[in-house]
């Protein structure tokens, strides 16, 4: 559950970076908001445009309930070298100082990039990890609580 203070209501545009969205109805996805350069970016993590992404800067078309100040965990029992497994849609890679997930545009059915989540880390250097399983949490301690998780990939999605 929600307490009042965690969470407003509004569009893609008016959600900050580490915000995940809600959906409130049939026709609203879950999303999470990353940057390009420091520019918003809307990621769907749910529905038919899973791990698409586009410029949420004055998006408001979209909306749902938002969640800012969210935190993002991995499971470190997936984790791969991207440098020798490509990583998949979805997949969030620790490299150089950030945290990204991988996406798509959604003018492009090709190419993928890494949508930053996080910055300003401790350099990884040259290195990378990536990670199949991940979370969006808010809260700490007993008080924290799953808002959204990947799924579990079933044998004949392999």
């Amino acid at each position: 559950m929600l307490s009042p203070s965690e969470f407003t209501v509004g569009t893609f545009g008016q959600a900050v970076p580490l915000s995940l969205i809600l959906p409130r109805t049939q026709y609203e996805e879950t999303v999470i908001i990353g940057h390009i350069e420091k520019a918003p970016v809307a990621v769907f993590l749910s529905g038919q445009h899973a791990f698409q992404y586009f410029l949420a800067t004055g998006s408001n078309n979209w909306r749902g309930l938002i969640v800012p100040n969210i935190r993002v965990e991995v499971d470190e029992t997936t984790v791969f070298d991207p440098d020798e497994s490509r990583a998949s849609l979805g997949a969030v890679i620790r490299t150089d100082t950030r945290i990204v997930i991988r996406a798509k545009s959604e003018r492009s059915s090709n190419s993928s990039t890494g949508i930053t989540l996080y910055d300003d880390l401790s350099s990884a250097g040259e290195f990378q990890a990536g990670f199949k399983k991940w979370q969006v949490v808010i809260g700490n301690g007993p008080e924290k609580r799953v808002l959204w998780q990947t799924k579990e990939k079933r044998e004949t999605d392999a």
